[in-house]
């Protein structure tokens, strides 16, 4: 509860919540619901749809944002239903069509840059300085497949920070966390100055079900729990997530049809084919091979790739 907290101009009483769309700008606008408990606690900053084809996250922040009662809480929760709206509506993966970037490598911004550039640094901005703590929601694009899993920052000088991030990651509902290294994405961004972030993978393939989204927002509750914005306690999985300390992320080198030859969960030897591409007249041009042994995390599930996708993700 705050009597005076605003975000963008949206402004609800204790007690109370609000659902418009703020103006980035002259670049786009994005569908926002800020709710405001009626007891005092935390402020908690859920985004979704920084890519835009990652539905899961997308369907599971407009059911969160009906579905909470701002009278049950405490704090504040603000939502962002989707971040990369162009995207979403044109059905892009990846990358924001006003600019060609991917948002989530563009933290933490730049407000002279381009739309996505302005994106980024409006979130940052507006948003995440004014939370306690952040989960992105993600999942594999229109063109991805993975197990759900959970990044962890381990990045930052707040050590606490990344403690608490790292202690909040053991109540969602993974098969495994990621000990990122990473310090371009929207939540990396974050946890560098000091507030505790995840960003949450689940789903994919432009695909959403009634499972999935129901296992998000159970996870949602649950961080929600740990930050002791409603009365129970959280509750750990039955299993715990394996944790992985080293992940190899593979782009295709060059344009061509991408075949893979190992699947998510799948555990794989060094020096093992892991993937190849041919050109269109079916000539083998690029074979990948695993580095050392690990599970398979991610696969690009489309025949055609570009130069510089993702195709594939291993980590140990």
């Amino acid at each position: 509860m705050k009597q005076d907290f605003n975000i963008c101009g949206l402004s609800p009483a204790p007690g109370e919540k609000i659902s418009d769309y703020v103006q980035v700008g002259q670049v786009c606008s994005m569908p926002v619901t800020v709710i405001n408990g009626a007891g005092r606690g935390k402020t908690l900053l859920i985004t979704a749809g920084i890519h835009g084809g990652e539905y899961p996250g997308i369907q599971t922040a407009t059911e969160l944002a009906q579905e909470i009662d701002p009278g049950k809480i405490r704090g504040q929760i603000v939502i962002v239903h989707c971040v990369n709206t162009a995207a979403f509506y044109q059905r892009v993966s990846y990358i924001s069509p006003l600019d060609g970037k991917n948002i989530n490598r563009l933290f933490p911004g730049d407000a002279g840059g381009s739309a996505g550039d302005q994106t980024a640094r409006f979130l940052t901005e507006n948003f995440q300085k004014k939370a306690d703590f952040y989960l992105d929601l993600h999942g594999g694009d229109i063109h991805e497949k993975l197990p759900p899993y959970v990044y962890c920052p381990s990045v930052g000088e707040d050590k606490r920070a990344l403690e608490t991030a790292r202690k909040a990651a053991e109540y969602i509902n993974a098969e495994y966390m990621v000990m990122s290294t990473a310090t371009t994405g929207a939540y990396n961004s974050r946890a560098i100055l000091g507030i505790p972030s995840l960003l949450l993978e689940r789903g994919g393939q432009g695909q959403w079900s009634r499972r999935q989204v129901d296992r998000y927002k159970e996870d949602v509750i649950n961080i929600m729990r740990f930050l002791g914005m409603v009365d129970e306690k959280p509750v750990l999985p039955q299993k715990p997530a394996v944790v992985l300390q080293e992940v190899v992320y593979l782009d295709s080198d060059l344009d061509g049809c991408w075949y893979a030859c190992a699947d998510i969960r799948e555990k794989v030897e060094k020096g093992q084919r892991i993937g190849y591409i041919r050109d269109i007249f079916g000539n083998v041009i690029k074979e990948y091979y695993a580095e050392f042994d690990a599970v398979v995390l991610y696969v690009a599930t489309s025949l055609a790739i570009t130069k510089g996708t993702r195709i594939i993700t291993y980590g140990r």
